[in-house]
């Protein structure tokens, strides 16, 4: 049983490297699939205290622990926009309560 709420339905998509163009080299990102989360604003003291200044539009997100998230996927909320993994995805196996602890910021452009 976890110890979250999944109050959001994700859609994870996975980095590919792409050809090159005239503008240099092009990212693809394919669907993974879409994932049940518990998503929460991180709050102005966490943000303080993980990356020593106040950050907007930054989430904490908890997974179930047999998601297939790297910390190079792109999360996509529809109707939400599109958010970065900062730093590594946590793996939490505390017996009853296996989890996955990400942080997200949200992207300023929509890469998807």
């Amino acid at each position: 049983m976890p110890a979250f709420f999944n109050n959001t339905l994700i859609q994870l998509y996975s980095f590919e490297e792409g050809e090159y163009d005239d503008y240099g080299r092009k990212n693809n990102y394919s669907l993974k699939g879409e994932y049940s989360a518990d998503i929460q604003p991180l709050s102005p003291q966490s943000s303080q205290q993980i990356f020593g200044k106040i950050l907007q539009d930054t989430y904490k997100m908890y997974l179930n622990s047999n998601v297939p998230i790297e910390d190079t996927d792109i999360v996509k909320i529809p109707g939400e926009g599109t958010f970065e993994i900062f730093g590594s995805v946590e793996t939490w196996n505390h017996g009853l309560i296996n989890h996955k602890k990400v942080t997200l910021q949200k992207q300023r452009k929509e890469l998807i």
